[in-house]
């Protein structure tokens, strides 16, 4: 996930409020702190305190912010600090604002403070102040203030905190209650809200194959009081008997909660499901997102799908630096390719590696996949690139400060070039943080085939496609997943569809739709005049 950041920086001459009324003391050691940061406790602070130790992971937490009007507001932070520092405020689900201090203190644990200066945007009702340092460790914090100003900034626009892929992408989604909107649960987005007037819904998901869940976002839209921590999500084998699942911690977003389950390597492999079940309440649900690895049935530990290194001699086809551990622990680049979770790639003092693979035949690849390891996330890969090999390598992929939603997470990477290519690259530039670099899984999807979509069945009457008026028509009487591509295979568009008829605007040209109903897999080709 990309972060934002809105960077306004302003010292105490140049800065007028037009009004001081202050409506929120905010004393620095009263905030949910995350360590490393810490209150201290001298004399002569407001409230005889302070936080310090506010270095890199540290955040102050204010909830409950009730404001009356929506708008700009003065936000002032004390502080004590003998190096210039920088701190990020981020109210709700804005962007961050980053404001730097304007001048230096005589002491770092000691008054008296000085002052900096920057405006938010809060909305009407609660809200939500994250403090955090900024580009390096931030100032010892005595206290801030929320004062009302003249001055007026933009509304920002609201961030989007639900990762841009989850296994619900290629999942079909069914509730009890209304269909209308049932796309907005499911979208990655948490602006667009599906409601229901009853007081709970049941939400149910078919994944494209079992998956080991191991970590989930629940939202209820931007802006939502609602607790989601209420909501409930069950897991079944065969889509009849569900349990429940219960999560070992969780990270708060803005207006978002991603729970985190604990997962052992194999020993939880009754856990893997293909159906979810997610009861939630208030009437409003902003977005639902499952994360977690593929668990094919197996007897050999191989749990992830075949791809295009299938039955390869992987030692004879692949290079790559550094080499891994190797020993005891064979943790080599090999890995990669089993398909077994319990293996990794892991080297132990570099940030940063490339591993590419020359396959069989020339292929087109659709898209890729990367799995996080079950420990470490400071080892993850963070920005990379995905070359493939035409005479030289080409770039086809790069990805910059990625961040993974949790351990054991196999997160997916569409492909748009339609060339085939011999070979792929893996080039990581960076890690997320620490002194060695770790990855579980790196897995190729594609076909020898410029369309993926020539084999599929298309002998199937409970589904009508046709065009009419520059639009698709689907005239189902089933449920499905369904996905819209050009003639050169690429994916323009993503539905679920349920009994009825769904009409969904394109420009003229020849299209493929193909459909996931039933357990099986077929396509239609439609000419939009």
């Amino acid at each position: 996930m990309r972060s934002f950041l809105f960077l306004i920086f302003f010292s105490l001459c140049c800065v007028h409020s037009f009004s001081q009324e202050i409506l929120y003391t905010l004393e620095a050691e009263n905030a949910d702190l995350t360590p490393p940061v810490k209150k201290k406790y001298v004399n002569g602070y407001s409230g005889n305190a302070y936080v310090g130790d506010n270095d890199p992971g540290s955040k102050l937490v204010f909830r409950n912010i009730d404001i009356t009007e929506e708008g700009t507001y003065e936000f002032k932070t004390y502080y004590t600090s003998m190096h210039i520092r920088s701190i990020a405020i981020q109210s709700g689900n804005y962007p961050k604002v980053a404001v730097t201090m304007p001048t230096a203190t005589e002491d770092w644990n000691r008054p008296p403070v000085a002052v900096m200066v920057t405006y938010i945007y809060l909305d009407k009702g609660s809200n939500t102040i994250v403090i955090t340092p900024h580009n390096g460790g931030g100032p010892n914090i005595d206290k801030f203030e929320i004062v009302k100003t003249s001055v007026t900034i933009p509304r920002p626009e609201p961030l989007n905190v639900a990762f841009s892929y989850d296994l619900t992408d290629d999942a079909l989604v069914t509730s009890n209650r209304t269909i209308v909107g049932i796309n907005n649960v499911t979208d990655n987005n948490t602006s667009t809200v599906y409601t229901f007037s009853e007081s709970s819904a049941e939400i149910k998901i078919e994944c494209d194959m079992p998956y080991l869940l191991t970590s989930y976002l629940f939202s209820a839209g931007n802006g939502s009081t609602s607790d989601v921590k209420n909501w409930k999500i069950e897991y079944s084998v065969d889509g009849n008997s569900y349990l429940l699942v219960s999560p070992t911690n969780t990270d708060d977003l803005p207006d978002a909660i991603i729970f985190h389950i604990g997962r052992t390597p194999h020993s939880d492999k009754s856990k893997a499901a293909k159906y979810y079940r997610i009861t939630a309440y208030d009437g409003k649900i902003g977005e639902i997102q499952l994360f977690g690895i593929p668990y094919l049935p197996n007897t050999n530990n191989k749990n992830f799908p075949v791809d295009m290194t299938e039955g390869m001699n992987i030692s004879q086809k692949t290079l790559g630096d550094p080499l891994g551990v190797s020993g005891s622990f064979d943790e080599r680049y090999y890995n990669l390719f089993d398909r077994d979770m319990s293996r990794k790639y892991y080297w132990h003092s570099a940030t940063s590696f490339w591993v590419d693979v020359e396959l069989e035949n020339l292929s087109k690849l659709n898209y890729y996949t990367l799995t996080s390891c079950q420990d470490y996330p400071e080892r993850d890969p963070k920005s990379w690139v995905l070359e493939g090999f035409d005479r030289d390598w080409v770039i086809l992929d790069e990805v910059s400060d990625f961040i993974f939603p949790s351990r054991y997470a196999t997160m997916k990477f569409f492909i748009e070039d339609e060339k085939l290519y011999k070979g792929y690259r893996l080039r990581v530039t960076q890690n997320n943080g620490a002194d060695a670099f770790q990855l579980l899984k790196w897995q190729l999807f594609g076909s020898t085939n410029t369309s993926s979509l020539s084999s599929l069945d298309t002998d199937n009457k409970s589904i009508m496609v046709y065009s009419l008026q520059k639009k698709i028509v689907i005239d189902s009487e089933d449920k499905a997943k369904c996905y819209i591509f050009n003639l050169s295979g690429h994916l323009i568009a993503t539905y679920n569809i349920h009994m009825g008829i769904y009409e969904f605007p394109v420009e003229s040209g020849i299209y493929i739709v193909k459909f996931i109903a039933s357990g099986k897999s077929y396509a239609e080709k439609v000419i939009v005049r």
